[in-house]
């Protein structure tokens, strides 16, 4: 509002109120009252609701997706570091009694392709349309057509991002998207700056962009759209997710977090660094390695203090894995190598599977379709 008075003021001032400056008045008085009463871009077209749900359930489907996660057999862990990285995941599997594979992939190196897929217990990414489709909801890129999964169970809890919705299958009774304009449901906070430009910018104006853009490389603000906003509040939307698992309502409870998909941003400490998000483009091939790993030894250290907040894993069974690879490159042990583990009810043993499969292969197997 204050940018509109000011041009109406400045066209006032250095034009002699001729017809152009007309039709350009009046063109922007039109735009502008267009974007008031215009509301595809209001904040409550984000999806989000929750039904109320009385009974309780004993044992609990957890599954985790990791964006952009590659896998002990990757380009990324070739490396010392990302060796490193791979003892860790081991360590933190056997430590919670999963059975690990090493040697694992994607049948597609985009989400698309990939989850929809795994959730429709296919081993193909042919035809694909039939089972997704472009949405028309702003804030939602995909929508899922056609569930499997989803329709096993009975009460199911949806955490997801802006890229697939997975919240359109009727056995769905809680879906939070990642909202950024209303972190509050999350109870996440940041400065005053940083939400207002972040907020300005997700509603598709060319100067917002802008200033998000460059006030982002200058490290002025934190971006707190995604996948950035994401890394940011990694922790409070885990912390969310617990809230769904200790309420015992939900006999599956599903996410897709958009971490650790670039653009990157986490530190050796696992704290989230805007400037670490910048220019990544320009990375090569040994910056990019060295920082997907630090990515990926963040994600296991939330992991870790996550899943040691629960107090019996034995109700739960749960499946953690990555939809693709790193995408460092095209090469197929960067796009497609991806993270799969999986815990049983009642499972107090750990084992490592080497033998090498598609997780559409794994998934379908385990859940005997």
């Amino acid at each position: 509002l204050i940018f509109l008075f000011v041009i109406i003021f400045t066209i006032f001032l250095i034009t002699d109120h001729n017809k152009i400056s007309k039709i350009f008045l009046v063109s922007i008085i039109s735009i502008f009252s267009f974007n008031v009463y215009d509301n595809t871009k209001s904040h409550h077209k984000i999806p989000f609701f929750e039904e109320k749900i009385d009974s309780k359930i004993k044992k609990t489907t957890f599954i985790l997706i990791w964006d952009e996660m590659s896998g002990f057999n990757s380009l990324s862990s070739k490396s010392k570091l990302g060796k490193e990285v791979n003892n860790k995941f081991e360590d933190f599997f056997k430590k919670y009694n999963f059975n690990y594979y090493t040697d694992t992939f994607s049948i597609s190196k985009n989400s698309v392709g990939s989850i929809t897929s795994l959730i429709n217990f296919r081993e193909e990414s042919d035809n694909i349309q039939t089972l997704v489709e472009p949405s028309k909801n702003y804030f939602v890129e995909y929508e899922i057509k056609k569930n499997l999964l989803f329709d096993k169970f009975n009460s199911i809890s949806v955490i997801q991002n802006i890229h697939i919705d997975y919240c359109k299958n009727v056995k769905v009774n809680k879906c939070y998207q990642y909202n950024p304009l209303n972190l509050g449901i999350i109870n996440a906070h940041t400065d005053i700056l940083s939400n207002f430009i972040s907020s300005w910018s997700l509603n598709g104006s060319i100067i917002a962009k802008l200033l998000w853009r460059t006030f982002k490389q200058f490290e002025i603000i934190n971006s707190t759209l995604e996948p950035e906003g994401e890394k940011l509040f990694i922790n409070n939307l885990l912390n969310y997710a617990y809230t769904d698992i200790v309420s015992k309502k939900y006999d599956l409870i599903f996410i897709h977090l958009l971490v650790p998909h670039k653009p990157y941003g986490f530190n050796n400490n696992c704290d989230y660094e805007v400037g670490l998000s910048n220019l990544n483009i320009y990375m090569n091939l040994e910056e990019n390695i060295k920082q997907h790993n630090i990515e990926r030894n963040c994600v296991v250290k939330f992991m870790d203090i996550f899943l040691s907040k629960i107090n019996n894993l034995n109700n739960f069974e749960i499946f953690i894995m990555s939809d693709h690879g790193s995408r460092i490159t095209n090469e197929e042990n960067s796009s497609l190598s991806t993270i799969f583990a999986h815990k049983e009810f009642m499972q107090n043993k750990s084992n490592k599977i080497t033998e090498k499969n598609s997780i559409q292969y794994l998934f379908k197997k385990i859940n005997n379709e």
